[in-house]
């Protein structure tokens, strides 16, 4: 067995899912002899500017300084990005867009990225459709957080009830995020301060479960590593 702990780096676009993989995901994976060390996306160097990610080549352009910078072939690099208004020329995007089915567009786009990067030790996830969609394994946990939610979300649960949560699509209104913030607009002001403890809070387990290509990205990254031994 490898004792050997797994340097992982896992970017993300802000500070909502930077929270999110340092109160969930890091303690988690420590289980598995994995160091994950979340990073939000630079998008401007120079102005020391982070989050968002409108360009692919500067979400692509951060992550190959990160490789550079950490060249060990022992290190392992992995993204947490959405779907919902992924950046303009992201590799294989006007494939995806003539395809129907959610699940096959984006494991389309996540081959199409590792094959752009051309490193294996990059392992890319693209989140349907984007982290919101994490919320709504239990937005009881939402409305725990937000004063005077309970009509909004109940509003909510009624439009989605027939949904799985990564089956809520990208649209500019319907996408996750957008249908939050449409019935409770508190949201919108208050993301990383509620959305990520929200997430925490349904727990690994629920999330796992409702949320099948999460799931699998989970279990590609404990694959990295080793169990620990009580």
């Amino acid at each position: 067995m490898n004792s050997e702990w797994v340097r992982l780096y896992v970017t993300v676009e802000g500070p909502t899912e930077k929270k999110f993989a340092d109160e969930t995901l890091c303690p988690h994976l420590a289980l598995f002899s994995i160091d994950l060390r979340p990073r939000i996306v630079i998008t401007n160097r120079k102005l020391g500017a982070r989050g968002g990610g409108q360009y692919y080549e500067t979400i692509q352009g951060d992550l190959a300084r990160l490789m550079r910078e950490d060249a060990s072939s022992k290190a392992r690099f992995s993204t947490m990005v959405d779907l919902y208004a992924l950046p303009l020329h992201f590799p294989g995007k006007a494939d995806a867009e003539r395809m129907t089915e959610a699940v096959t567009k984006v494991e389309h786009l996540e081959a199409a990225w590792a094959t752009a990067v051309a490193d294996r030790r990059f392992i890319p996830f693209i989140q349907l459709h984007e982290f919101e969609a994490l919320l709504y394994c239990d937005l009881a946990e939402l409305e725990k957080r937000i004063e005077n939610a309970t009509a909004g979300i109940t509003a909510l649960r009624r439009e989605v009830g027939h949904l799985a949560p990564e089956a809520i699509n990208e649209g500019p209104t319907t996408a996750p995020s957008k249908r939050i913030i449409r019935h409770v607009p508190a949201y919108q002001f208050n993301k990383p301060r509620v959305g990520a403890p929200a997430a925490s809070a349904i727990g690994l387990s629920v999330l796992r479960q409702k949320c099948p290509h999460f799931s699998q990205w989970i279990t590609k990254l404990e694959n990295l590593g080793s169990p620990i031994q009580a």
